[in-house]
């Protein structure tokens, strides 16, 4: 659901505030990936909220699990419910210990207060993306991975939720036509 629409200026403020650039993080990376949705989409934002459905079949990049032994995401891409549960099979602990950043980052937004994430309708020009595959009528994300993939393991009965209207609800910026997007999206859920 579109809460409103906003201008490029307004999304990347936010990302500014939440998501300082500093040399020991990696938030340059994605407002980067930020300015390019917004060339790639012609300065069209949105800020919407997303239900538990959508937020689950949100598509993720390539992730090589910030340095670790194992990647989590290949290059084909994956949705967040498939990452949680590539976690989940391989337990818990077994990836903390082979992907001690990437889950210190997982960790982190356990149980806190998530901010918006910021996704596109389409993936923008970038390497991360090259390999996508099956990512039409999914929302592709640019940034909050570690965040979305929290939020997942702290749904427990997120399905049963869902399907009683109950689900949890995430605040995201969108670049593109989100209105379209809907409407692709509705379309080939009819087909």
């Amino acid at each position: 659901m579109v809460k409103k629409t906003v201008t490029f200026s307004e999304a990347l403020d936010f990302f500014d505030q939440e998501h300082p650039v500093r040399t020991d993080n990696t938030n340059e990376h994605a407002r980067d990936l930020l300015i390019q949705a917004d060339k790639k989409f012609g300065s069209e934002w949105a800020l919407v909220t997303l239900d538990t459905e959508h937020i689950l079949k949100i598509m993720l990049p390539h992730h090589i699990s910030e340095g670790g032994k194992v990647g989590l995401i290949p290059r084909s891409g994956m949705t967040v419910l498939a990452a949680a549960k590539k976690i989940q099979d391989m337990s818990l602990d077994a990836y903390r210990s082979a992907n001690p950043v990437c889950w210190g980052k997982i960790d982190y937004w356990n149980g806190r207060q998530l901010t918006p994430v910021f996704l596109s309708v389409n993936p923008v020009e970038h390497d991360d993306y090259a390999g996508f595959i099956d990512y039409h009528g999914h929302l592709i994300h640019m940034d909050g991975l570690h965040r979305l993939i929290a939020w997942s393991f702290s749904q427990s009965g997120r399905a049963e939720r869902a399907r009683v209207g109950q689900g949890e609800q995430l605040s995201a910026y969108v670049a593109g036509p989100y209105e379209d997007y809907l409407s692709s999206r509705a379309g080939a859920q009819r087909r």
